[in-house]
């Protein structure tokens, strides 16, 4: 898996690369979001992508980048617990109301993959899971999403449905810890006996041997890579039987 997530494919360059990424319109986006009233940051989004901007250099562009920022600013005290939630589900949102926008509603294919995502136990940041799930889904993945970051919803769920792929999302060392105590008890609980864990976030950037520390099959770098890597997870499963 390793040697998958190296062999990955160039990237789509943005056509406005420097304005989509720019500090001003992730600071700017990112100072709307944590006002405590709602402000219209859509119809700005519209224009990007009237001007020739795909959804997908949206997201990762300008959205992803935005969620980081403002996780910086809390990391720095210039924001509160409240503020950063707050402006997450705003975020989650948005990403919402842009796939409504630009994308046709698939109906579910009853024989397609399922996966389930979910946070860490205790981990707040949740954002990046909203992306993996954009991409999963738009591969044709039928995706369920557990935001909660307590264990006990995603146990349930697990225990009652058949999942093919879990995937859970780490933002930093605290958590590290709890993240190697709950994937054994989700392959205990999945109806799935072959069930496959994934893992993504900022605690695993450039720490590959982070995937074995925690009993996980693969992790992910970046949101778009994630259906390509949890195809290989399943391709070899097959191959091994």
């Amino acid at each position: 898996m390793l040697a998958h997530r190296n062999e990955r494919q160039p990237r789509r360059l943005p056509t406005r690369a420097a304005r989509i990424s720019g500090t001003d319109d992730i600071g700017r986006l990112g100072a709307l979001l944590l006002l405590p009233e709602d402000r219209d940051v859509l119809t700005d989004i519209r224009g990007l992508l009237a001007d020739g901007m795909s959804l997908e250099e949206v997201l990762t562009g300008l959205l992803a980048p935005t969620a980081r920022h403002i996780g910086r600013l809390w990391e720095e005290d210039s924001c509160d617990f409240v503020q950063v939630t707050t402006a997450m589900a705003r975020l989650r949102r948005l990403v919402h109301d842009l796939e409504t926008l630009c994308l046709d509603p698939q109906p579910v294919d009853p024989a397609s993959r399922r996966v389930l995502l979910m946070p860490a136990p205790t981990e707040t940041h949740t954002f990046g899971l909203t992306l993996v799930a954009h991409f999963l889904s738009e591969a044709g993945w039928e995706v369920s999403t557990s935001v909660d970051p307590d264990p006990a919803d995603a146990l349930e769920r697990l225990r009652a449905e058949w999942f093919d792929v879990v995937g859970l999302s780490l933002s930093c060392d605290v958590c590290l810890d709890r993240l190697v105590a709950v994937i054994p008890v989700l392959r205990r609980a999945s109806r799935n006996r072959d069930l496959r864990v994934m893992v993504g976030g900022p605690a695993f950037q450039d720490r590959p041997d982070r995937i074995r520390l925690v009993g996980a099959d693969a992790a992910v770098d970046d949101a778009r890579d994630a259906p390509g890597i949890v195809q290989s997870l399943l391709d070899l499963r097959i191959r091994a039987c």
